[in-house]
């Protein structure tokens, strides 16, 4: 570090404060639009998940002459697989100071980061961001599959009929059936119903509920027309979808009452892991458009704890002075740290080295996303 600098180490709790104000500062107030008013500093708001006084040892800064100048936060997730669970750090308000920057304290910083997430147990490390070379240099990479499908008030009269449900959005009543919803799902992270709770109220714009004989059956959660997280019944869930639609997409408003410039197809996104199962397989089996488009960076931190963790061991895997040597019978693969994470996690695929296990069924859904 240079001279006059302490850190990187875990955040102080008198010292919570100034790291939120370098957050808002770095993330909200200088990331505001030309001629529009300063972002409201609402980190904390946004981020309840993450920035609590007992995450503080998973919050890593470094101060100069008693300032919080640069920062990251790690947010532990387990997430469930078809093969086994997933320990994930998400990566959040990774910053420096302006009157700081370029003395290699993000360098530092995210490597301390990279090692506790290691020390902690964690497999991989997700984060989302435009600056996607930045991180290419500390072995991160974009990965992971989803597709997100596009409805329109044409092609949603093309999903079954829907049962006769009550929707709500009254869905804080309905919290712990939610969460135990959430659970069946095939994949997805673990939850509690207060954690569910946080996310639900801090990442959704609109969470509608479909209730039948009065019991939650199936729920979306919705955010600037985009579905970020379903679970329930298919058809129930297909219902809730029609819902939102209508209420963005008023098929008896004209469409030339739109402001000039505006398109006079309004759509709903629904974000789904790449599955055949569930409403996954029926948004594809109609024949709904999607995009396979992917904006998440993934970072595998512990490669073996990884494989056995997944019963994977029939696949060995040997550090290299490039990355890393797999092996599976008499097959082997060398592959730098960030072509290791399109192996495990796709969309791309290598089909000379272990089709059948690569890449891996993981997905997370936006609710938990950094």
């Amino acid at each position: 570090m240079p001279d006059g600098y302490d850190g990187p180490r875990a955040c102080d709790p008198h010292e919570f404060g100034a790291m939120l104000d370098l957050q808002n500062l770095a993330l909200r107030t200088l990331n505001s639009r030309a001629g529009e008013p300063a972002r409201m500093p609402s980190m904390g708001l946004d981020w309840p998940h993450v920035y609590y006084p007992g995450n503080l040892d998973n919050i890593r800064v470094i101060t100069h002459d008693g300032l919080v100048v640069s920062a990251v936060a790690i947010a532990p997730t387990t997430v469930r697989t078809p093969r086994g669970r997933i320990e994930l750090g998400g990566i959040n308000g990774f910053v420096t100071h302006p009157d700081h920057r370029k003395r290699g304290l993000g360098t530092a910083v995210l490597h301390d980061a990279h090692r506790i997430m290691r020390a902690s147990g964690h497999h991989i490390a997700m984060l989302g961001t435009v600056s996607q070379n930045y991180y290419r240099r500390f072995g991160w990479e974009m990965g992971m599959r989803e597709r997100s499908h596009t409805l329109d008030r044409a092609n949603i009269t093309l999903l079954p009929p829907s049962p006769d449900l009550e929707i709500t959005e009254d869905w804080r009543t309905h919290a712990a059936a939610l969460t135990a919803m959430h659970a069946r799902e095939p994949m997805g992270a673990d939850r509690d119903e207060h954690y569910f709770t946080l996310v639900a109220q801090s990442r959704a714009d609109r969470l509608l509920v479909a209730l039948q004989g009065g019991a939650p059956v199936a729920y979306v959660a919705e955010r600037q027309r985009e579905v970020l997280e379903y679970g329930g019944d298919v058809a129930a869930t297909v219902a809730l979808l029609r819902r939102l639609l209508r209420d963005i997409d008023d098929p008896r408003a004209s469409t030339t009452d739109r402001p000039p410039g505006e398109s006079t197809v309004v759509t709903l996104e629904v974000i789904a892991p790449e599955s055949n199962e569930g409403l996954a397989g029926l948004l594809l089996a109609t024949g709904i458009p999607f995009g396979q488009t992917h904006h998440y960076m993934i970072k595998v931190i512990n490669l073996e704890s990884l494989l056995g963790a997944l019963d994977l061991t029939e696949v060995e895997a040997t550090p290299s002075d490039d990355g890393w040597r797999l092996s599976r019978g008499d097959r082997t693969l060398d592959v730098s740290d960030c072509e290791l994470v399109k192996l495990l996690f796709g969309p791309e695929r290598f089909p000379d080295f272990a089709p059948d296990l690569f890449p891996l069924d993981f997905f997370q859904w936006k609710l938990d996303r950094m």
